[in-house]
């Protein structure tokens, strides 16, 4: 099993509900309960970059959730009809209870992160010492993670800003929100070193690359698939050359900080599982294997899979006590998703010996032979780019836009399901957003 890098995302509180346990900073009767502008003392800003991860690593694993059941990397196998409407691609249900449950948290990450990130601007320009670059680097970042997250999975959003509404961004306009993305990513970049610094571009590598593939997923198999983005590669090299492939970033979770709402359905409640076209399950519904094999080594189950499997469950076996539980960590980017993201520009330049020698890096990471794209029976490059990016991105997030701009079609999708009848459907602003929302309907009143 390959040796994971993690980064903690602690939990300090929700929203400005942040906790001073003791260090006398605010006299306060109730450290749990304090007043929003605590948050922008100088004392209180490690507390809020904190606090802001912990929101962030929150709402990634409940959006998550209803964009991978709606691709074919979940499916649903519980009693909660919501979760069968996604899994079938209807995607732009406002009233579906799951992804409504999930838009205010990833809605109010949003907001901290932006408040987090004005709030350490200040700090910086009052402190020329430089004493708070280290944490305004990491604010921005996490302001960068979830504006990602947001242009990757979202067809529409409004950036509210408390009780006061915002107009949609528009579905047509939603590649904005990956160049805001980038713009606090760039910001993250200048003002970070070491080992920050690879992480804040690797980050921003995902995100010209998701930028790059955005129109992509918008046009139904559009006759050029792959996501162009010079940008993206420079960065992917960069991170490339400063740490082992098998690096990756995680989101973690555990009892003292906050739960992952995703593994608590997949592991604990059990009403999703992982895609019966590369795992098996027991008679309980827990997962027992890995079914998918490697395309080049044929006689083994695709290591790849297996690997990411056995991370997010934390176990080597899939059966019994292994099953997981409600803490599992999620990636966000790795050493794998950088060598694709140059293999992809590669072969869309037609450099296809390039293109091979990165997914061969890839695959090396985990003990297989190498592709080659001339041997019999072998798989053509852009298949075998579309297999390599489904076994080792699993669980990241990316698999239904890869699904939209190579015209793959989960056989779960119902006739009239948007994701049939509307390729490039992904995640509405769902009805609790809209009910308070002047802007939309069924208020519409501003």
């Amino acid at each position: 099993m390959r040796t994971m890098h993690r980064v903690k995302a602690s939990m300090l509180g929700l929203a400005v509900a942040l906790t001073f346990g003791g260090c006398g900073i605010l006299d306060v009767e109730n450290p749990n309960n304090l007043k929003e502008e605590n948050l922008e003392l100088e004392a209180s800003a490690q507390s809020a970059v904190n606090g802001t991860l912990s929101m962030v690593a929150r709402a990634v694993a409940d959006i998550w959730q209803p964009y991978m059941v709606a691709s074919d990397e979940m499916y649903w196998i519980g009693s909660r009809d919501a979760w069968l409407s996604l899994d079938q691609g209807f995607l732009s249900d406002p009233f579906n209870e799951f992804t409504d449950a999930a838009f205010p948290n990833l809605a109010s990450a949003r907001w901290m992160a932006d408040t987090t990130v004005n709030i350490l601007a200040g700090h910086v320009a009052n402190n020329p010492d430089g004493k708070f670059d280290g944490l305004y680097a990491r604010a921005n970042l996490y302001a960068g993670m979830v504006y990602m997250v947001i242009g990757e999975v979202q067809d529409d959003f409004a950036f509210s800003h408390k009780d006061a509404e915002a107009p949609p961004v528009g579905p047509a306009n939603m590649s904005s929100v990956l160049d805001d993305a980038i713009g606090y990513l760039d910001e993250a970049v200048a003002n970070s070193s070491g080992d920050m610094n690879t992480l804040a571009r690797a980050v921003r590598a995902r995100a010209h690359h998701s930028r790059a593939m955005w129109p992509k997923i918008k046009t139904p198999t559009p006759a050029t698939p792959l996501a162009v983005s010079a940008a993206a590669v420079a960065d992917a090299e960069y991170v490339l050359g400063e740490v082992g492939d098998d690096w990756q970033w995680d989101f973690t979770y555990d009892a003292s900080t906050v739960a992952n709402g995703l593994a608590d359905w997949v592991n604990s409640r059990k009403e999703n599982q992982f895609d019966l076209s590369f795992v098996s399950i027991d008679a309980a519904k827990n997962m027992s294997g890995v079914i998918l094999l490697d395309p080049v080594d044929t006689g083994e189950p695709d290591p790849m899979i297996v690997s990411r499997l056995q991370h997010f469950k934390q176990a080597t076996e899939f059966t019994g006590a292994n099953k997981g539980d409600r803490y599992a960590p999620l990636t966000l980017v790795s050493a794998d998703m950088m060598h694709l993201i140059v293999a992809e520009n590669l072969l869309a330049g037609g450099d296809t010996p390039g293109f091979v020698d990165e997914i061969n890096a890839v695959r090396g990471a985990y003990g297989l032979s190498d592709y080659d794209p001339g041997a019999a029976g072998a798989l053509a490059p852009i298949a075998m780019l579309q297999r390599e990016r489904r076994a080792a991105l699993l669980i990241m997030g990316q698999r239904l836009g890869d699904m939209y701009r190579f015209g793959t079609v989960d056989p779960k999708w119902q006739p009239q399901s948007d994701a049939l009848d509307r390729p490039g459907t992904l995640l509405p602003i769902t009805i609790i957003e809209r009910r308070a929302n002047c802007y939309l309907e069924p208020n519409q009143t501003c």
